[in-house]
């Protein structure tokens, strides 16, 4: 393993070399690179169906504001009968809503708005999906190189149990330091089997978020970048935010325009049957909707208190998307230093438990010291693997806040 810091100064780029894995794939498992994991998560259908459906309700409400309401067709009969005369009246006509003020235009540049606010709600929600992802994929690789750290300090244990052992029979060795090896023996194989434990938990979430039931990072993770950190323009949640601005702004529009009277215009036919004959002719009317009662005071403010509201929730979001990014840089600037610090301390914990075994055989060091140094070496390799997966995570938290994913 190895961290590799390039750059200190203003626009550096820093790369996590992550988590070489030496253990063998198991059959059954189905390696994956952290590409191939975020495509097939990406690919689930029910993600897809939801942005699918949030985008169809959309763009339905676009499509029931037609630029006129549908006309409305009557038919009348009047009858009047006398001691001299009778006659009857027929008419049929067609009238229609002119929207005259713009009212609808204003409602459907809303609709439309509300459509770009549900494919930006889509967008981010497709970041916070790979968020997810690569999250779990660095869990299941960081899980299963402790599994291979715990491995490793259980068989370093027990070679040196046999060792003592075959010490002991031969009166080399007290039989106070076998069994001092034989309960730290067990004890490491009891921690190793919760570790084997924490590793099938962790690669159950990235394979229930990739689909795929065995699911296992490749041999090696790729390398990852990391890029300046500066808030990105078009983070889809507040693109969001700026498209509901929008409609409330398009709403207000419209509910002004609404206290406007409406026009209605009729075209239709008279048939007049009586005594004496029928006559028949076109009939042309003209109405007007008159905003008497209501004169649309009401809803004017309450579309501007909701645009009030928008650009609140829009002001707010920015605010604390500034906050999130300066948190999460701080976290992630830390974490990256903390990597480098323990993995500057690799070296010498991969040669503690050599130079302890020598020590021993050669009678300069006891079992307490042997035992001691196999497990500072074991805790230090497990600081390194503790200390890059928060510094990987705490990349993709940051990259998160500034959707840059």
């Amino acid at each position: 393993m190895h961290i590799t810091s390039i750059g200190r100064g203003r626009g550096r780029r820093l790369i996590i070399a992550a988590f070489l894995l030496t253990t063998a794939v198991s059959v059954s498992a189905q390696p994956l690179t952290e590409a191939e994991a975020i495509e097939r998560a990406l690919v689930q259908p029910e993600l897809g169906e939801l942005g699918a459906a949030n985008r169809a309700e959309a763009e339905a409400a676009v499509g029931a504001i037609r630029r006129f309401d549908n006309p409305e067709a009557t038919l009348t009969r009047e009858s009047v009968s006398g001691d001299e005369r009778s006659e009857t009246e027929w008419q049929i006509g067609v009238t229609q809503p002119i929207d005259i003020s713009g009212r609808r235009s204003s409602l459907r540049a809303a609709a439309q708005a509300e459509v770009g606010a549900v494919e930006a709600d889509t967008a981010r929600r497709r970041q916070e999906r790979i968020a997810q992802v690569r999250n779990a994929y660095v869990s299941c690789a960081a899980s299963a190189e402790k599994v291979r750290i715990a491995d490793a300090f259980v068989e370093r244990l027990r070679e040196a149990e046999r060792i003592v052992n075959a010490r002991a029979n031969a009166g080399d060795a007290a039989v106070y330091d076998l069994r001092r090896l034989r309960v730290e023996a067990r004890a490491a194989e009891a921690e190793a089997a919760l570790q084997q434990g924490e590793a099938n938990a962790s690669c159950a979430s990235l394979a229930s978020l990739t689909g795929s039931p065995n699911a296992r990072p490749t041999a090696s993770l790729d390398l990852i970048a990391m890029r300046p950190t500066t808030i990105m323009p078009a983070r889809p949640d507040i693109v969001a935010r700026e498209q509901r601005v929008s409609a409330a702004e398009q709403r207000v529009r419209a509910a002004q325009r609404g206290r406007l009277p409406d026009l209605n215009v009729g075209v239709g036919l008279k048939q007049i049957e009586g005594d004496e004959g029928s006559t028949t002719g076109p009939v042309v009317s003209l109405g007007m909707r008159v905003p008497l009662f209501d004169g649309g005071g009401s809803a004017v403010r309450q579309a501007q208190a909701r645009l009030r509201a928008e650009q609140a929730e829009l002001a707010l979001a920015r605010r604390e998307i500034d906050a999130t990014v300066a948190a999460a840089q701080a976290r992630s600037d830390a974490a990256l230093e903390a990597a480098e610090r323990a993995q500057a301390a690799g070296d010498d914990a991969r040669r503690l438990g050599a130079i302890a075994e020598a020590a021993y055989q050669g009678g300069e060091v006891g079992i307490v010291e042997l035992v001691d140094a196999f497990r500072t070496a074991r805790d230090a390799e497990m600081e390194i693997i503790e200390r890059l997966e928060r510094a990987v995570q705490a990349r993709v938290v940051l990259e998160l806040a500034q959707g840059a994913l």
